[in-house]
């Protein structure tokens, strides 16, 4: 599993099994072979192989990546066979290999890490935002992506719903290789990985208004991503280097004057 949440206004630990095609519910004291609350699982709810999911606690729903490039909404308290309340998906969503799920309730969107496997260099990888009660086909509301934002190889996403910025781990130096070559390195310092911030009302190619990178970090491949607005802080696990990475950045928290974001290039 890629994706866990911890509901902390019903003390609930909601995964994900791709193997199984559930979505699981555990109670937050769940210890040892501890039976799951609810079982979310069967052909009705569409999902085929979740990896990762979100749980938007303002509007009490379960948004899920079905593992058939999906996003599917379910009440938070689904359980069993049952279908989802809306699903986003098809060619106009450009919905694709979903890394990373994630709500802002303030200004009712969904957000979505989206991977295309393009191979090299090359990427399509995107940051896509839809309007919460999307259902369907549709275009997303706005989309990041393009060389000047150095999306490549994206992987989880975090919403600041304060300060409307969304912070994103870009995993960046896995390339495509011939498999009878030796392996690439994952440490090569050309390719490292890097957490990038951008504002929710960015759209098309736009650099990041704020990044987490280089030797001194210890990021390499970063994989997953949380804030504490509180102690400023950013937090990032790291697939490379197996560890977790606190940084202090109090700039990424500081609110513009006028706009609905925070930080700025």
């Amino acid at each position: 599993m890629h994706g866990i949440f911890y509901d902390h206004i019903h003390d609930e630990i909601v995964v994900p099994v791709a193997l199984g095609g559930a979505i699981l519910t555990l109670p937050g004291d769940a210890a040892g072979d501890a039976p799951p609350k609810r079982i979310l699982q069967g052909p009705r709810t569409g999902i085929v192989q979740p990896d990762t999911l979100f749980v938007d606690l303002e509007h009490d729903e379960l948004i899920v990546e079905s593992g058939d490039d999906a996003v599917l909404v379910f009440p938070r308290t689904a359980s069993g066979n049952v279908g989802p309340s809306r699903r986003i998906g098809g060619p106009n969503s450009g919905v694709n290999n979903i890394y990373g799920l994630a709500a802002d309730s303030k200004r009712d969107c969904i957000i979505v890490a989206n991977r295309v496997e393009s191979g090299g260099r090359q990427s399509d990888d995107a940051i896509l935002v839809f309007n919460r009660l999307d259902n369907g086909d549709p275009k997303p509301r706005t989309k990041i992506s393009g060389p000047h934002t150095g999306i490549i190889k994206i992987r989880q996403v975090f919403v600041d719903e304060e300060r409307g910025l969304i912070f994103a781990t870009i995993k960046n130096n896995f390339e495509a290789y011939n498999y009878a070559d030796p392996r690439p390195s994952p440490w090569d310092p050309d390719r490292t990985g890097f957490i990038g911030v951008w504002s929710i009302d960015d759209n098309g190619d736009v650099p990041p208004r704020g990044v987490i990178k280089g030797p001194a970090t210890g990021l390499v491949w970063p994989a997953g991503v949380a804030i504490n607005p509180k102690n400023q802080e950013v937090y990032a696990i790291d697939s490379v280097s197996n560890a977790l990475f606190m940084f202090k950045t109090p700039e990424f928290f500081v609110k513009l004057p006028g706009s609905s974001a925070a930080g700025g290039r």
